[in-house]
């Protein structure tokens, strides 16, 4: 399972240094880019980065993350057809913060969802989807 870490800056949080609800989809997000980067699917290229699009989000929020706390998002990855699914648990101090999914599609050039690049299937048969957390 891969995890990505990092530390809740200022400019997320509200007057009470909570972290403003919308961020955690973009904490997400840079668990996500990284797991591609490290996976060889992404580069860091203006092209690539865009190369997967983005057909639904959920998110649960159980307990706030807070100014300062170190985070770990712990990443599952799958394919449904010609959709990628990606679930998050976020996590901090040994507590479950929120869980989360996104589900992706690959577009061509005009804006018609394409079968998934067979790299990123080779990939991902590799990987392992331990139980459905949302």
């Amino acid at each position: 399972m891969f995890k990505y870490t990092r530390r809740i800056h200022v400019y997320e949080t509200d007057l009470m240094g909570i972290v403003h609800h919308s961020n955690y989809l973009r904490i997400c997000e840079e668990a996500r880019v990284a797991w591609c980067i490290k996976n060889g699917f992404m580069d860091t290229s203006h092209g690539a980065v865009f190369s997967l699009t983005v057909l639904e989000t959920r998110v649960k929020h159980l307990k706030p993350a807070r100014y300062g706390d170190e985070v770990t998002v712990s990443l599952q990855v799958k394919t449904k057809g010609a959709r990628l699914i990606f679930q998050y648990l976020i996590h901090a101090h040994d507590l479950t913060l929120s869980k989360a999914e996104t589900i992706h599609c690959s577009l061509d050039t005009d804006m018609k969802v394409k079968r998934l690049d067979q790299n990123l299937v080779k990939i991902l048969e590799k990987e392992k989807w331990t139980e459905t957390w949302l």
